[in-house]
């Protein structure tokens, strides 16, 4: 029992830490199932491990939200913010935030999160939204990890490469590709998307 307590809070801390580290993404899934594997793991067990690495995930978000919060002035003189504002009072904001959250390795939702911080959207619903999204992303990644993670290490072995090897690699590309992607105007992207794909809604302006 105490060791199984153990191994839960080492999988909620490593959750949070790996999280709250801003555009730098370890995968702390992969992690819950290596444990797992050693816990000769059951469907209440692994279910278990879903739900503590899904909540050390979007707790952990919450320092993203207040980074934004500390930034919101000179934030707010950015058009992106606009775009934000303009997502957030039409809902889309929050579909984008679940989205964002299942996606794996990818980095860039914690710019969103920032944004959102920015923005003044409502840290309870993003707290929901992103604890949403978290537990499909567990609830879909530490089955397959659990399956296919020996084949995968004897493949990553035999090319003399370490998972932090893989890890470091891929948070310098995500977060140099994030920085770039942040940069672009994408209130003009979305406008230019809108004259061509007629179902996407006007953002409406929305004052700092």
């Amino acid at each position: 029992m105490h060791e199984l307590l153990y191994y839960v809070l080492l999988a909620f801390a490593v959750s949070f830490i790996s999280n709250a580290t801003p555009f730098f993404r370890a995968a702390y899934t992969v992690y819950a199932s290596l444990v797992l594997l050693d816990l000769r793991p059951t469907i209440p067990l692994v279910a278990l491990f879903i739900v503590v690495t899904a909540l050390g995930a979007a707790v952990s978000k919450n320092i993203m939200y207040l980074i934004g919060v500390a930034l919101r002035r000179p934030m707010s003189r950015g058009r992106n913010m606009a775009l934000l504002r303009g997502l957030l009072k039409l809902g889309y904001m929050w579909l984008i935030v679940v989205i964002l959250a299942i996606i794996p390795g990818l980095p860039l939702d914690d710019y969103v999160y920032v944004g959102t911080g920015a923005a003044g959207a409502s840290l309870t619903r993003l707290n929901a939204y992103v604890l949403l999204g978290k537990l499909i992303k567990s609830a879909v990644e530490i089955p397959i990890e659990l399956t296919m993670l020996r084949a995968a290490y004897e493949a990553t072995s035999m090319l003399g490469l370490t998972r932090l090897d893989f890890q470091v690699a891929f948070a310098v590309a995500f977060t140099v590709a994030g920085i770039m992607l942040y940069r672009l105007d994408w209130l003009s992207i979305y406008n230019w998307l809108r004259g061509r794909i007629s179902l996407l809604p006007e953002v409406p302006e929305v004052e700092n």
